[in-house]
């Protein structure tokens, strides 16, 4: 018997408004449609999806869970959403998800429903997800979904307003946090958890670098994050957070005062959250959770 399980697929579309302008120079641009999907790329690999299908102007992923399917949805939107317009020529991102069944054979192909998802794809820059995944989605990410009155699909789907604050139960928790995790050396070492991803800093990995500008490590997408925000370096005996912003860095530890820091370093130990450009003031939603020794 075949071993049935579900998944997720995202089909995510750069869609062209109007028509191009004759005289339009892509490269002179900054190949704004290549910047989109490479920054779409990105955040799949960050939610352990994978890329099924790639074409001119859009991609087909697959995702594990839902909620990693919903999350690197809404983090495919921010950061689109963060790139520069070019003149003459206005992009949208359209990102359309659905369930489909998988089977464990040999070849562990997926059916073809899956095209569902690609007929969800149908409104600039918003995210339409069939009935079945909202059923299975946190709790607390279902709240960002409402029914959508004209379903393109003979199924019933909702409307996902991924510019809402989302908040850090939705990721999972202490679930998904890694507390038990075993260093794998010897020393110092942190662990950042962030939605479904988790960077760690160790001796074979003893930097990590914070901000809006894509090349950072962690890529965050606030208005209020400088493009280069901070960094996390690992020293002999301790790890040290450097600020270098413009609205600073703020620690809260789970045992502990809340500290701002701003162009200046501070040693980081325990557990507790870091909310970068903005004081926490005791709300912990949308903070960075880090672990440490």
């Amino acid at each position: 018997m075949s071993n049935i399980r579900n998944k997720y697929q995202v089909h995510a579309e750069v869609h062209r408004i109007g028509h191009t302008s004759a005289q339009f120079d892509d490269a002179q641009a900054g190949y704004p449609l290549a910047r989109r999907m490479h920054r779409i790329e990105r955040v799949a690999s960050s939610y352990r999806g994978r890329i099924d299908q790639l074409f001119n102007n859009a991609l087909l992923m697959v995702f594990e869970t839902a909620d990693a399917a919903l999350l690197g949805a809404c983090e495919m939107q921010q950061r689109c959403a963060g790139l520069a317009q070019a003149p003459g020529q206005r992009l949208a991102l359209r990102i359309g998800i659905h369930q489909v069944s998988a089977w464990r054979r040999a070849s562990d192909e997926i059916d073809d429903s899956g095209e569902i998802a690609s007929q969800l794809a149908l409104a600039d820059d918003d995210i339409v997800v069939s009935e079945i995944v909202v059923a299975e989605l946190n709790p607390d990410l279902r709240k960002l979904t409402r029914p959508l009155d004209d379903s393109p699909i003979e199924q019933p789907t909702h409307r996902v307003d991924w510019r809402c604050e989302i908040p850090s139960s939705a990721y999972g928790g202490e679930a998904l946090w890694p507390a038990s995790k075993v260093p794998s050396a010897t020393g110092p070492y942190l662990i950042l958890h962030q939605g479904l991803k988790t960077l760690e800093l160790t001796e074979g990995n003893p930097l990590l670098t914070i901000g809006r500008a894509p090349s950072n490590d962690l890529v965050l997408t606030d208005i209020l994050v400088s493009r280069k925000h901070c960094q996390i370096e690992r020293h002999a005996d301790r790890i040290v957070l450097t600020d270098w912003s413009t609205n600073g860095t703020c620690i809260m530890q789970d045992e502990g005062a809340e500290l701002l820091i701003k162009n200046d370093s501070l040693s980081l130990r325990g557990k507790g959250l870091l909310f970068f450009g903005r004081r926490c003031d005791g709300e912990r939603r949308g903070g960075v959770r880090f672990e440490t020794d």
